[in-house]
């Protein structure tokens, strides 16, 4: 078999690496065997990577399935020609859930035999403590709320009726604000649409499986980041944290305005992926 990498042999391997993404380098040197040519595992990752086809972890996405890429984007169309100012009118809301020690590096740097040292250790423990919050967000962090066991629409409702009711009045004092939740059970229950609609707020439409639309996903990836940094060790020191970043953090003031002047490219994204993965 001939053993010299050329052009064509490279032109073969980018191929069936491009149409198998997860296809280790000794599969893809056993595929390129089949056009009788001889190449090592060590030799297809050299060339794959000269070819800038380095191997990256996947980013972790909703799955999306036609039918939702086609929501998505009849959702995009229809929001197509919001400027910054509309989307500034919009109390985005979400819910996210807040670990103790969670750890977020996936790697340490150790010698052989030292895998038991503590500081090359991840601890890890039987039921963790976390933490479900919920929040809103439009022209900065709004109000935040801790959500005691599992949320329901009693609770929902209070919830709505204790941080979002006064929120609104004072951001939207012309009661020309829009309120943006997701497609979750007791949000969209028929005793809370009736109370937000005897309240007079108006609802944003809003389409399943697109965090990536939902800005306030970057709150909770800046905040956990941070609470991270300072490492509670119990559920009250958590919380102490989390409102404490939430409210008082300059970064997360500061990420609002830019946020919202991005909405009209993330609703553009959506639109140019017809309703696919967006880079948000």
């Amino acid at each position: 078999m001939k053993s010299r990498f050329c052009t064509r042999t490279r032109r073969i391997l980018i191929r069936l690496c491009k149409s198998n993404r997860r296809a280790t380098s000794s599969e893809l040197s056993c595929q390129v065997s089949e056009y009788g040519i001889k190449v090592s595992p060590r030799t297809v990752r050299r060339e794959l990577c000269n070819a800038g086809l380095t191997a990256r972890r996947p980013v972790k996405k909703a799955k999306l399935t036609p039918a939702m890429m086609k929501k998505r984007l009849l959702w995009a169309k229809q929001y197509k020609n919001w400027t910054a100012n509309d989307w500034a009118k919009v109390c985005f809301s979400d819910e996210s859930k807040i670990d103790i020690l969670r750890e977020s590096s996936m790697f340490v740097r150790r010698r052989s035999k030292q895998d038991l040292f503590p500081e090359c250790v991840s601890p890890t423990v039987k039921h963790p403590t976390s933490i479900m919050v919920w929040g809103i967000s439009a022209q900065g962090p709004g109000r935040l709320y801790i959500v005691n066991g599992i949320m329901r629409q009693d609770q929902y409702i209070e919830m709505l009726r204790a941080r979002l009711l006064p929120q609104m009045a004072e951001w939207f004092p012309n009661g020309d604000g829009v309120f943006m939740q997701d497609g979750a059970p007791c949000h969209t229950a028929k005793r809370v649409i009736q109370f937000l609609r005897q309240e007079r707020i108006s609802l944003l439409s809003w389409t399943g499986n697109s965090p990536d639309m939902n800005p306030i996903e970057n709150f909770w990836h800046l905040l956990k980041r941070k609470v991270n940094a300072m490492k509670p060790t119990t559920k009250r020191s958590l919380i102490e944290c989390i409102l404490q970043i939430w409210h008082h953090d300059q970064d997360i003031r500061d990420m609002c305005p830019r946020l919202i002047q991005g909405m009209p490219k993330r609703v553009a994204q959506v639109i140019s992926s017809k309703g696919g993965y967006t880079k948000y």
